[in-house]
């Protein structure tokens, strides 16, 4: 796990310059540095975080006759069946890296490369013999790549923050982005928060040669018209044998790995197969001393199942107001209050491990989340769905609705189409929520409150429930789930590795039936039946989706309510111009009170302020630095 940095063209960026950028990402990385830096056409930073091949793992690395050099950040698994085939083939290699592969795979099959790699990575390849700059990230997005085009040339990195560090972009905001924040919580692809600043799609790569600038999808998930299996016990026995190996080549490192675990069903089966694997496995949890979120019995129970070297941590509310300085890490806008958790678990975990394996991905691909049985229980109901949302929604006291929120969002999303249905139990404001909120000059600049909700948004052509996961895989797991895991950890230079991120369990998923995910009121069907198999004691696997929360809603009413008071009532945030401030303070005195429950929202605008406050107002000194 690494950082990368750099540049293509003639642009003015110089040995100090590069070095400056990759330091700004020195979290990444700090084991090492590198760097190759040819003024007028090229330089590639590195900084790097020791995983495998500790002597002799430095980047950039080369092929034989350095006619192509490369960066990367991440893991490719399938480097030792890469390196047996291209060694068959005559090429030589100077280290045991993963990355060396990707020098002599290029040489043997251009971008095509792309195709062959299992892995999470975003790279940098230069062809010298070309000119050629190569950007790429992998399938699933797990790792991220920004990039952007100035005057001569174009800058990369892993982080928006690298490229500033370059002074050669002003840090102003994208009020677009902004708007999608709003709406989403995280910004999706292509925009980052920052005006000018770009990022890869998953499964995106990107070409600069001769000043051009050419972007492809190289890969998509899929979903087969014709299922891969009918029956379960086959589709079982291929699902067990591609996780036991997905965990495999996970575990492969030259230093201590150990495992997340929440308590939750997709932890529980990566501990099962790392028992069968490692002759030791050491698990990482946090706790919360608060009913309702406090998931550490079940985490002890599966720690102790599995004999595993347990460490748990226990979280208070006077932690939160420190590590919302976490929110800095994300270097973009972004508002999932589990960043705070995955945070804290990544600072205990790098303790005592660099790798640590993880279970996302498994809510996506199986269907996890209870808004997929709505959703799927809405569609079997067809018309009838609309008139009993219409009726809950007159006959639901109004006293009720800010005390029971869920019930009273799930009236409200039924009575829609199914499109805005599903979009609703998505996103933090819908269009009407913008609209009372934003003042209209930002919805204005963004096109309108509804672009984001009806293109981003948009459910894609696949049948049932399956058309659901489908939209999640697209946009929530790497807008918001990956992001969070990638920058909380490498916060702490931890490298997270998940074996459910594997794209060949999600190609297997998406040509599973959409009844082996939800069934019924079955959530993760399948899981389940797999967890059943693997140990998992079956309280744990049985027990209603709890999610990796933190009690931000109760704490905003006591401990936490001066802090956030003083977030959204500072005459600066007033002064940034985006909201009406009597929506905002309604919203702060119905939550405070009780008569609503606006966790997520008021989490979102409090987090935009903290961005504005360390990337626009504090970024200007260190770009006229540059």
């Amino acid at each position: 796990m690494c950082g990368i940095a750099g540049f293509a063209g003639d642009v003015p960026v110089d040995g100090h310059r590069l070095r400056r950028m990759a330091d700004a990402i020195r979290h990444r990385g700090p084991d090492s540095d590198g760097f190759l830096i040819e003024r007028g056409r090229v330089g590639l930073g590195f900084r790097r975080l020791s995983i495998i091949d500790l002597a002799g793992g430095d980047q950039p690395l080369h092929n034989e006759d350095r006619t192509v050099s490369v960066t990367c950040n991440g893991e490719i698994y399938n480097f030792i069946e890469l390196r047996q085939d291209l060694m068959r083939r005559g090429h030589s290699f100077a280290t045991g890296s993963d990355v060396e592969v990707l020098a002599h795979l290029y040489e043997e099959r251009g971008t095509g490369l792309l195709t062959e790699l299992q892995g999470m990575y975003a790279m940098a390849l230069w062809d010298h013999k070309e000119n050629k700059l190569l950007l790429a990230r992998d399938r699933m997005g797990k790792k991220p790549l920004y990039w952007a085009q100035v005057p001569g040339g174009i800058l990369y990195a892993s982080e928006p923050a690298a490229i500033l560090a370059s002074g050669l972009i002003e840090p102003e905001p994208d009020l677009e982005a902004l708007v999608e924040y709003l709406t989403l919580q995280y910004v999706p692809p292509p925009r980052s928060g920052f005006r000018g600043v770009h990022k890869l799609e998953p499964g995106e790569a990107l070409t600069f040669q001769d000043g051009r600038i050419e972007r492809f999808r190289y890969w998509r998930l899929e979903h087969p018209a014709k299922p891969r299996h009918t029956e379960a016990e086959p589709a079982l026995e291929e699902l067990d044998a591609l996780l036991r190996d997905a965990t495999r080549c996970r575990l492969i490192a030259d230093v201590p790995v150990g495992a997340f675990l929440s308590g939750g069903i997709d932890s529980s089966i990566v501990v099962a197969y790392m028992a069968e694997l490692a002759d030791e496995v050491r698990t990482f949890s946090i706790d919360y001393p608060v009913a309702g979120f406090s998931e550490g019995a079940h985490a002890r129970k599966v720690a102790e199942r599995f004999g595993t070297d347990h460490t748990e941590m226990l979280v208070e509310p006077d932690m939160v107001p420190v590590v919302a300085a976490a929110a800095r890490q994300m270097g973009e806008p972004f508002a999932d209050s589990s960043a705070i958790p995955q945070y804290l678990v990544s600072q205990v975990t790098r303790r005592h491990v660099t790798v640590a394996l993880s279970g996302d991905g498994g809510d996506e691909a199986f269907g996890g989340y209870e808004r997929y049985r709505v959703a799927a229980g809405a569609d079997r109901l067809g018309p009838a769905a609309r008139l009993i949302g219409r009726a809950g929604q007159v006959l639901m006291p109004a006293s009720l609705v800010g005390r029971a929120p869920r019930v009273a969002l799930g009236f409200e999303a039924l009575a829609e189409s199914r499109h805005d249905r599903y979009a609703k139990m998505m996103a933090e404001f819908f269009p009407e929520r913008l609209a009372r909120l934003c003042r209209p000059e930002l919805l204005e600049a963004a096109g309108g409150p509804r672009r984001t909700w009806e293109s981003y948004l948009a459910l894609p052509d696949v049948k049932g429930v399956n058309r659901y996961m489908a939209l999640d895989i697209e946009t929530y797991l790497p807008g918001d789930i990956l992001a969070k895991v990638d920058r909380m950890s490498m916060a702490h230079s931890l490298e997270v590795r998940s074996p459910m991120m594997d794209y060949r369990f999600y190609e297997l998923a998406a040509a599973l039936p959409g009844n082996f995910k939800v069934r019924g009121a079955t959530l993760k069907w399948l899981l389940k039946e797999l967890a059943v198999r693997k140990g998992v004691p079956a309280d744990v696997v049985h027990r209603r989706k709890q999610g990796f929360s933190i009690p931000i809603g109760p704490w905003f009413r006591k401990d936490l309510r001066g802090w956030l008071e003083g977030i959204l009532r500072d005459p600066a945030t007033q002064a940034r111009g985006y909201f009406r401030q009597q929506a905002v303070d309604s919203m702060l005195d119905e939550h405070i009170a009780g008569r609503a429950d606006h966790t997520h929202r008021l989490w979102n605008l409090a987090m935009l302020e903290l961005w504005h406050r360390d990337w626009i107002d504090a970024a200007p000194a260190v770009a006229r630095a540059a």
